[in-house]
């Protein structure tokens, strides 16, 4: 008999430090798409969604869409934003409550909202309520970002959720698949149980690389219990989300098991050893720009450009992406061969006036907040105007996490002068793949210096043309020193050691 299973998701990871709230019209340019849209825009564009519905076509399902939101990495979500999520799914939900065989929800994890530390899983908590109260026991499973911030309310309300494993996260898409084939074993054989345990240590994203301790060896223990365990049917490590100022922030674990779950428990334990074990690596301290760029003059040649690592910017964290603590004395300094990018409208606008070939003066950057640097003066020649459209080189790469294979960055510019090549772009986009600069005209792979605004997620795409790369410490809300940050909710938590 065809399963008919229900489809909805709701991304976003809220940096609550933030001061701009993220609105209804931050999920519509990414991603807003409601009822058969939710299928039709996702089908094949290499998303979590993608995957799903790769796995629900070739296993026969009837998927039953709702509505799937995302929005780029920002400020506490307006209220309004839950509301019209809620408003698409749960009518559906109800309508079609008594056909359903499985619920499949694409989520984040590390969402704030106005009136919720974790409407993800009050949404979760909701949709269970419902089926109880019709006396349904429905599967429902969720996949997670690996910067999930998890309570026990989001474990208590689904039947599994299932994690990315890798930061950069190129394996969202195979994740979502790994998910649907465990909602298919739930729906054609229930009994599966949930365990949780939170950690008391709240990491910066520079500390969470899949390929650095503490998380390779945490992760690649949870794989070896998996392996050994035949009735573990899934095991999550969650790095957590710093920047949400939430009691439950930080990196936790869980696993569904067919077995005892005490075993389950046990297994976790082990693993929130295994941190403990590895932890002193999790707290990293970015360098002085003073001290990086001895160390660069220090480099012998070779080819490819230098990474400069701008971590308190990250665009991938929520940051504004127009930060001007690395750019601004850099060119004080009179280094050369330096790519960067910008988010900065207001400056795109002053470009498009000017026209391509022409020379213009103007102010760049530093305009969201007072955290983030002050605007600095470059003059120089408009070498291209775009859309500011591409494709993602890199098929799996983080981006495609966020928002499949096709990125918008709106009206683009492109600056330069003898020192600098500026991509200035209307939307801020996270540096995860080359196709942003290349689609532009940019080859970062000729530059001297590459300013990157970001954590890990760059790794993948830039790693392979790097000679070589410093994390750099700057202003930013995004630090990696979260001592900076005045935190509120926080509870016999771990932000730094001493």
């Amino acid at each position: 008999m065809t399963k008919r299973v229900l489809f909805g998701g709701l991304f976003h990871e809220t940096h609550t430090f933030l001061r701009q709230h993220t609105s209804i019209a931050a999920f519509e340019a990414t991603a807003l798409h409601i009822g058969r849209d939710a299928i039709d825009k996702n089908t094949g564009n290499g998303s979590p969604s993608a995957g799903f519905l790769e796995i629900a076509k070739g296993a026969g399902w009837d998927v039953v869409p709702t509505i799937q939101m995302a929005a780029m990495p920002s400020g506490v979500v307006e209220d309004a934003a839950i509301e019209l999520f809620q408003r698409h799914f749960f009518p559906v939900l109800e309508a079609e409550i008594s056909g359903l065989d499985g619920i499949f929800l694409v989520l984040h994890g590390a969402m704030v909202s106005e009136s919720s530390d974790h409407p993800e899983a009050d949404i979760l908590a909701e949709v269970r309520a419902l089926l109880a109260a019709r006396g349904l026991d429905i599967p429902v499973v969720c996949v997670l970002d690996l910067h999930a911030n998890v309570p026990q309310k989001l474990i208590d309300n689904c039947s599994a959720a299932v994690a990315y494993r890798e930061n950069p996260h190129r394996d969202a898409y195979e994740t979502a698949v790994r998910a649907a084939h465990i909602l298919a074993d739930v729906m054609a054989c229930p009994g599966i149980a949930q365990v949780h345990l939170p950690t008391r240590y709240v990491l910066p994203p520079t500390g969470v690389g899949s390929a650095d301790d503490p998380m390779r060896a945490v992760l690649a223990a949870a794989r070896a219990i998996e392996a050994s365990d035949r009735d573990i049917v899934n095991i999550n490590v969650m790095a957590g989300y710093s920047y949400a100022d939430v009691p439950h922030c930080g990196c936790s674990l869980s696993a569904a098991t067919r077995g005892d779950p005490g075993r389950a428990q046990e297994h976790l334990q082990y693993l929130a050893d295994v941190l403990e074990d590895n932890i002193a690596r999790g707290y990293p301290r970015d360098a002085a720009l003073s001290d990086v760029l001895d160390a660069v003059d220090q480099l012998a040649p070779g080819r490819g450009p230098v990474l400069l690592v701008e971590p308190a910017d990250n665009i991938g964290g929520g940051a504004p992406g127009d930060a001007t603590d690395l750019l601004g004395p850099l060119l004080a300094l009179g280094r050369r061969g330096i790519v960067a990018a910008l988010a900065d409208p207001e400056a795109v606008d002053q470009c498009r006036a000017a026209g391509i070939g022409n020379a213009i003066s103007l102010m760049v950057g530093g305009k969201t907040d007072e955290h983030h640097g002050v605007p600095i003066a470059f003059e120089g020649k408009v070498t291209n105007l775009t859309g500011g459209s591409f494709e993602l080189e890199l098929k799996t790469s983080h981006l495609a996490s966020m928002l499949g294979t096709h990125a918008e960055m709106g009206p683009c510019a492109v600056m330069e002068n003898d020192q600098a090549t500026i991509l200035l772009s209307s939307r801020k986009m996270p540096p995860m793949d080359l196709g942003q600069l290349h689609s532009q005209g940019i080859r970062p792979e000729e530059a001297t210096y590459v300013l990157v605004k970001a954590a890990v997620s760059h790794r993948d795409a830039y790693g392979p043309i790097a000679r070589a790369s410093f994390n750099v410490d700057s202003a930013g809300l995004c630090t990696s020193n979260l001592t900076r940050l005045p935190y509120r909710k926080l509870k016999g938590k771990i932000i730094a050691l001493p």
